[in-house]
């Protein structure tokens, strides 16, 4: 249902763009091209949290409190993009460091805990360029690991996370081959399963990020 709300806001925000510049005369700039850049910024989520253990007779998934998590971010982006007329298309990968920690410890039971140390994207972008503005929606595939902890019993595990990823921002030529960009990106890994002394699943593991960057254009 989210996914389904940002793609619909970024939809309706790409059509007005897109129809303003239709009706706008086409500048010199063009957004072809190369170009890499960093950024930085806020992430946040929220993940849910059950448990059970089969050898011990407790063969169904119970609740085991939901995990918050938030952190600063920044990282390195790099992509190409080509444009006809206001039409500006292309891919873009970036990588984010981040620090991603939350625990249950608000739920009766063993403590457990969950840490996200990066997150790495490959997407498509696709954008309205008008003036030296390029409006655009972004999405693709996402990956990252989690760590996840039983701080109770000392004991942790790492798993390999693999989702997709939706967004949109806009980018300003700054001149001179420099770009600024402002950018949200939501990130779903649906459910993973680590393996401690018992079963204990992340359900709905999600983040929000919002973040600036600057970009440089061969």
């Amino acid at each position: 249902m989210r996914a389904l709300v940002i793609a619909g806001l970024i939809f309706a925000a790409f059509a007005n763009v897109s129809q303003a510049a239709e009706r706008s005369s086409v500048s010199g700039y063009n957004w072809s091209g190369f170009y890499v850049g960093a950024h930085v910024g806020r992430a946040w989520g929220e993940a849910g949290n059950s448990w059970r253990n089969i050898s011990a007779g407790y063969p169904n998934w119970g609740p085991d409190g939901d995990i918050s998590y938030s952190s600063t971010t920044g990282g390195l982006h790099a992509g190409y993009l080509w444009q006809q007329s206001w039409l500006a298309y292309g891919i873009e990968g970036d990588f984010s460091w981040a620090s991603l920690k939350g625990d249950d410890s608000q739920f009766a039971g063993y403590v457990n805990a969950l840490e996200i140390d990066y997150i790495g994207t490959i997407r498509a972008r696709a954008g309205v360029a008008y003036g030296r503005s390029l409006v655009y929606a972004t999405g693709g595939i996402a990956f990252s690991s989690i760590e996840k902890k039983d701080l109770t019993n000392g004991r942790s595990v790492s798993n390999d996370l693999v989702g997709w990823t939706l967004g949109g921002g806009y980018e300003l030529a700054l001149g001179k081959g420099l770009r600024g960009r402002i950018e949200y990106q939501y990130v779903d890994f649906g459910s993973v399963v680590s393996a401690l002394d018992y079963d204990h699943r992340a359900d709905g593991l999600s983040v929000h990020s919002v973040r600036g960057g600057l970009s440089y254009a061969f």
